[in-house]
């Protein structure tokens, strides 16, 4: 399948509103169209795994973009920042749906809230995609990268987490992922890209690439085992502050499918033991009211052989 490029995506919009035009002149009414803007990032992360599959009925695709240096971070305008970014474009352009506002929040919402020390979060609906943007900063890059004393970098995106989400969906075509590295030399990529651009000097560091595209052949990795390996260079520990340390656990944001909801009652337990206490405090009452009924009769006889026995004196008496 052919990727579209915005300015592709541009276009299609020019000629969507041309027939939009040209419906509304003859009475034929068009499928909602999402509306591009900014999509909420919820700031806690989801309490249970998520209810799949996914959008079903309908094909999704996903492509991701992972590159390693440096980038402008939103709410750090006008600064470049060391950072890793992670962005993941869905899309469903192909079968005449579009992903609305609404089911973006959704997508961020499972798969990408909550919040944390060196972590910048942002999502948006553009040209029809739902795309988030992942920026982590710090120590936090650690999650994808590690680096020996000997200056040996290894680094990853979160593949096992990207397929876990992908395999989320009824239908989806996980279709490429991009991958730049800067600040490492001699390097060289695993996994078998259907492209690699490695080592390309830009001023005083250099710059590899590795794409996986499914439609030029490639098979999409799915563990987290480093997809580029090679020598940091002196720019990546000075100027972008890498450290010496291992691979980190990746959080934010919270992998949902690792969480266990929390227990149940079961309703049918739960109504039968309600019955059941409610059969014994009626079998009580029942008892309560049976003992007081007898009490008040006996009391009854009682009195009454007294006053017939009063009667029969009082009569002799008088006689």
């Amino acid at each position: 399948m052919m990727v579209m490029t915005d300015v592709g995506r541009r276009v299609a919009r020019w000629v969507a509103c041309a027939v939009a035009v040209a419906c509304c002149v003859a009475g034929v009414a068009l499928p909602a169209q999402a509306d591009d803007g900014p999509v909420p990032v919820p700031s806690t992360p989801p309490t249970a795994p998520p209810t799949t599959p996914l959008f079903p009925g309908r094909t999704i695709h996903m492509t991701a973009f992972f590159d390693f240096g440096q980038d402008i971070v939103p709410g750090r305008e006008g600064e470049i920042t060391p950072a890793a970014r992670l962005k993941l474009v869905f899309s469903e352009w192909g079968n005449g749906w579009n992903l609305t506002e609404q089911e973006c929040q959704e997508l961020v919402s499972t798969f990408w809230s909550g919040t944390g020390p060196d972590y910048v979060v942002e999502a948006a609906v553009k040209y029809d995609d739902c795309q988030i943007d992942a920026y982590y900063l710090g120590e936090a890059r650690h999650a994808f990268y590690s680096l020996d004393e000997s200056g040996h970098m290894q680094v990853r995106p979160p593949m096992a987490y990207l397929n876990q989400i992908a395999t989320s969906f009824d239908d989806v075509y996980f279709e490429r992922l991009d991958f730049d590295v800067t600040s490492i030399n001699n390097a060289h990529c695993n996994a078998s890209p259907s492209r690699e651009d490695l080592n390309k000097l830009l001023g005083i560091a250099h710059k590899s690439t590795c794409v996986w595209d499914v439609d030029d052949g490639a098979t999409m990795p799915t563990t987290d085992d480093p997809l580029m390996e090679g020598d940091a260079e002196d720019y990546f520990t000075g100027y972008l502050n890498g450290t010496v340390g291992p691979f980190a656990e990746l959080n934010p944001p919270v992998n949902p499918f690792t969480i266990t909801p929390a227990p149940t009652t079961d309703p049918a337990t739960g109504a039968a033991s309600s019955a059941a206490a409610s059969g014994d405090r009626s079998e009580t009452g029942e008892s309560s009211s049976t003992g007081l009924l007898i009490g008040i009769g006996a009391a009854i006889a009682v009195l009454l052989l007294v006053g017939t026995g009063a009667l029969v004196v009082a009569l002799r008496r008088k006689k």
